[in-house]
């Protein structure tokens, strides 16, 4: 079983990157955080510039989440840093009612793993809980996975939002093993069902850990959409769990 880097979507700490993007960032450094995955917020910087920073700090940049319309149309911003962050994932997701806009999303899949593929990265599509209608029987991102290429078209799947809807995290990742570059790590809590700190949860995170071990997943992502209290204490907490469980 192989080593897997940590990362942590951006979104968790927006506040703090708000308010100081540069030292947020060298702080996950001394958490013990690998990279990050963006989400078009990069501090004011340009391409070269962030690039500049981020090898001084020695963080790295694993993905970049993109606007699904822009992707759609086929004119997506944000390549110029991917290009000098050598970011090699691009993600979109989808919201709505897959039951209305299932075609919509395919085709947004496909023109992004397009776009990714000419820009020689890798595209990936990142679940909520809506894809998990069944549409004649079958689960809406499961008929998204069918039609679309699983070359150009990868998975980043969100344990939580997989819980959410319905399924078991576990069970359910392990079928895309090898479709899996990414995996997003979320816990829910107990007595909400919302939004909590890695391993304060109801999550089975060891065993999603273990099957994105032997796949083909070289990036676990903590992020939490929502924190009762401070997010950056709440990173640091989940930080430290991952750490604990990956053997570090």
């Amino acid at each position: 079983m192989k080593d897997l880097n940590i990362g942590i979507q951006m979104y968790t700490i927006r506040e703090a990157l708000a308010q100081d993007f540069k030292g947020t960032c060298r702080e996950l450094v001394r958490l013990g955080c690998d990279a990050a995955e963006m989400c078009m917020d990069f501090g004011g910087m340009t391409p070269e510039e962030c690039a500049a920073f981020f090898k001084e700090i020695g963080l790295r940049v694993c993905g970049l989440h993109l606007s699904g319309k822009e992707v759609l149309a086929g004119n997506p911003s944000g390549l110029d840093y991917v290009e000098a962050l050598n970011i090699p994932y691009l993600t979109c997701s989808k919201g709505g009612d897959f039951t209305q806009v299932l075609d919509e999303c395919i085709a947004m899949c496909r023109s992004g793993g397009r776009i990714a593929a000419q820009a020689g990265r890798i595209f990936t599509y990142h679940n909520h809980a809506a894809e998990f209608v069944r549409i004649d029987g079958v689960y809406a991102l499961d008929l998204i996975y069918a039609a679309t290429d699983p070359v150009q078209v990868m998975a980043e799947p969100d344990v939580y939002w997989i819980a959410k809807g319905g399924e078991d995290p576990v069970a359910y990742i392990s079928r895309y093993a090898r479709r899996m570059p990414q995996l997003h790590l979320k816990d829910m809590s107990a007595e909400t069902g919302s939004f909590t700190e890695l391993g304060n949860g109801v999550i089975d995170l060891p065993g999603c850990v273990e099957i994105a071990r032997d796949s083909i997943c070289r990036w676990v992502i903590y992020e939490q959409d929502q924190c009762e209290g401070d997010a950056f204490r709440s990173a640091a907490v989940s930080i430290e769990y991952l750490k604990k469980l990956l053997g570090r």
